[in-house]
């Protein structure tokens, strides 16, 4: 009995320790998974508190591979106001409460010597003739930008290096704030005045459309030839006017002028005497693609015929080409 007793008491021991030992055991797993929970609530408030962080030092960033031309008008005026101040100040100050205007002009129009041989681009967020004003040079990121202030040269900067600048002041916002804000090739107030102490009274087509353009929109690669001066023009097609003041005469080969405005672009119509502007005219707008100047030759309903180029060279490397500011 003894010997019974003794047994039992051994076993009743056993099952005691084994019962502790699975509670410590529990304690222990639970203890880990607590920690476990804790340690991933801890690193994922970290990952937030450092993806929040993030955010707040990220900002609009501008590229000047992927600008259109009303941004990189904006960019140009923005850049200029800041690093110049004068002229420019007051054109984008005016700019953000209205819009901000470039108008092509001539060099001979503006008295400005450079050796670029683009359009003179004038800026003004009043609606009227400005001193604020720059040139292209080059294509797409590439393109150098010349800014001056009146007549003076104020010196060319690369327009990666505008861009960059920009984004180090952190101004991509207000850059394409203004871009939206951008009307090109725009008549201001006072042009007319310029135009016309430059323009001899026997001179009918104006500056921006003489010369002698080229164009390889051909269909086949061949490169034709459009000639245009104070009053006459030519091309390779067959085509010959010479442009009169007004509409009279009769000369078949006489023609007269006037403008208009389709799809946003200013064209001069030249129309055969006794016709009215339409079907048969001439259509023909001074223009810029990738920093050039070039005649954009359309049909009245401004569906583009063929861009012409300054330069052979440049004709056959954008043959056939599309832009996507024209209409085809």
């Amino acid at each position: 009995m003894k010997h019974k007793l003794t047994v039992l008491v051994a076993i009743s021991a056993a099952l005691t320790l084994a019962g502790c030992s699975q509670t410590t055991q529990s304690n222990t797993q639970s203890s880990q998974s607590k920690t476990s929970k804790v340690a991933k609530n801890s690193s994922d408030n970290s990952s937030t508190s450092t993806a929040s962080s993030k955010n707040k030092d990220t900002y609009t960033k501008l590229s000047a591979s992927k600008m259109d031309y009303k941004t990189t008008a904006s960019a140009i005026a923005v850049y200029a106001a800041q690093k110049y101040g004068d002229t420019w100040e007051i054109a984008v100050n005016a700019a953000k409460q209205g819009n901000l205007g470039v108008a092509f002009r001539s060099k001979d129009a503006t008295g400005i010597t450079s050796d670029n041989s683009g359009y003179v681009y004038e800026v003004s967020g009043t609606g009227k003739s400005s001193n604020a004003r720059y040139m292209l040079a080059g294509d797409g990121a590439n393109k150098q930008v010349t800014i001056f202030v009146k007549q003076r040269n104020l010196g060319t900067t690369g327009l990666k290096d505008i861009v960059a600048y920009l984004n180090q002041k952190k101004a991509a916002d207000l850059v394409k704030q203004l871009a939206e804000k951008t009307q090109l090739n725009v008549k201001l107030e006072g042009d007319e005045d310029a135009q016309k102490t430059t323009t001899t009274s026997a001179s009918v087509i104006p500056s921006s459309l003489q010369g002698t353009w080229y164009t390889a929109d051909t269909g086949n690669g061949n490169i034709d030839t459009l000639t245009v001066t104070d009053n006459k023009i030519n091309d390779e097609a067959g085509f010959s006017m010479n442009v009169k003041a007004k509409n009279s005469g009769s000369s078949t080969s006489d023609g007269y002028m006037k403008q208009t405005t389709i799809n946003g672009i200013s064209f001069y119509s030249f129309t055969n005497m006794g016709q009215t502007p339409g079907q048969g005219s001439t259509y023909l707008a001074p223009h810029t693609e990738d920093g050039q100047s070039v005649i954009v030759s359309a049909n009245s309903n401004g569906r583009t015929n063929a861009v012409y180029w300054k330069s052979e060279a440049l004709a056959k490397k954008n043959s056939n080409k599309q832009f996507s500011d024209l209409k085809y």
